[in-house]
């Protein structure tokens, strides 16, 4: 590409959308990623029984979990599992969020493509969802904070 030149990527203009809630122990580089079709409180049950089931079916151990301060993490119509707390952020700090750096390597995979069908595109955030739960080197190097305590 020459200087001054804009690359062309594929783009489409319709708008279809999914989204992935992200789990991530920093220390031992596990993280669940689930794909939902909508972000409220029934999703965000939804996804923290899932998450239960997968990590700790048998109620064997006490879950922190660190989250924002997004409307469906702090409503009263939340349902945590037995064995879940959540520990809320400092307001505005989506930094300090382990979970949020779990984004930019998703992305990695999916950035400037566009797809024909909202099928294809959850074919492809499925497949690089599962390329990233198996690196568990990468999530740890990227969300295990120095200041994080150590759990």
């Amino acid at each position: 590409m020459k200087k001054g030149e804009r690359r062309s990527v594929p783009q489409s203009n319709g708008y279809s959308w999914l989204y992935i809630y992200g789990f991530v122990h920093p220390y031992t580089g596990r993280c669940d990623l689930l794909r939902f079709d909508s972000v409220d409180v029934a999703s965000f049950n939804a996804a923290l029984k899932l998450f239960k089931a997968r990590v700790d079916p048998n109620n064997e151990v006490h879950i922190v979990l660190y989250v924002d301060n997004a409307g469906w993490h702090r409503s009263k119509k939340v349902v945590c599992p037995e064995g879940i707390e959540l520990m809320f952020s400092l307001p505005y700090t989506p930094e300090l969020m382990p979970a949020e750096h779990l984004w930019r390597p998703l992305k990695e995979g999916l950035a400037n493509r566009a797809w024909n069908t909202l099928a294809e595109l959850q074919e492809a955030v499925n497949a690089r969802c599962t390329w990233l739960m198996n690196q568990p080197a990468l999530i740890s190097w990227t969300t295990g904070f120095h200041w994080l305590p150590k759990a």
